[in-house]
């Protein structure tokens, strides 16, 4: 489980090393730079030297003009060398800078994060924001606590956006909690009041129109039934003359 190497002539103690199972075999490279080292339970080791100076060579000196380390230039070498055509590039993919308003939801700050969606009025960053509103259950923090200054373009793009049918289903929700939340303000402020107004007209439009498309789907439907009806009829009568 130990190599040990002694001078061919007198035969001093010159290098000496362990292993942790016996030695099967034993190999050196030809410029006696490495040692290979086999055991007997397959593993191998491979020991190089730290430095190795050939005979009849000296180590190169750093030229004068070299930069020195820790310096500018230094950490700036070689930023004018281009590549060649056999070299491979890595580019460097940037970081996607987050919106201000993911920034907040990031702190948990989620009146600022839907405050921030609603300045840059981004139609899809706003509902991308009121939709992880619902997920983290933190939408009534978020519609609580305005003033008529926060809570009026809120309600703008509430009651504007409402009737845009992949939009509905969250905005009648969030509808829903600014009518329980600011119930109790109605007739304080004329502005408020008239988007409460715009709210209630978008959303009586819509369910007359709904109704109007119901009554005129079961008209379809009847003159379906009667269709089918006939021409089974027909086809009856057709097979008792033949």
């Amino acid at each position: 489980k130990s190599k040990r190497t002694n001078n061919n002539y007198s035969l001093p103690y010159l290098h000496g090393t362990k292993t942790a199972h016996p030695i099967t075999s034993l190999a050196l490279s030809p410029d006696n730079t490495k040692l290979v080292i086999g055991t007997s339970v397959g593993l191998i080791t491979v020991r190089q030297r730290a430095k190795y100076v050939p005979q009849g060579k000296k180590l190169l000196k750093r030229p004068e003009d070299a930069p020195r380390a820790g310096t500018y230039s230094y950490f700036m070498r070689g930023q004018d060398v281009k590549a060649d055509a056999d070299d491979h590039v890595v580019l460097m993919i940037k970081r996607r800078k987050l919106q201000s308003f993911d920034v907040a939801l990031k702190e948990f700050r989620y009146g600022d994060a839907l405050d921030e969606a609603l300045r840059i009025r981004d139609v899809r960053g706003i509902m991308a924001v009121l939709e992880e509103l619902g997920r983290r259950k933190g939408l009534i923090q978020a519609l609580s606590n305005r003033d008529e200054e926060t809570l009026e373009p809120l309600l703008a793009f509430t009651a504007s956006t409402i009737q845009v049918p992949r939009h509905t289903p969250v905005l009648v929700g969030v509808a829903n909690l600014l009518c329980e939340i600011y119930s109790d303000v109605f007739g304080q402020s004329e502005r408020i009041d008239e988007y409460f107004r715009k709210l209630h007209l978008h959303v009586r439009n819509e369910v007359s129109n709904q109704k109007i498309l119901l009554r005129l789907v079961g008209q379809i439907d009847a003159v379906m039934y009667q269709a089918e009806v006939t021409t089974t009829a027909v086809g009856a009568i057709g097979g008792e003359d033949e």
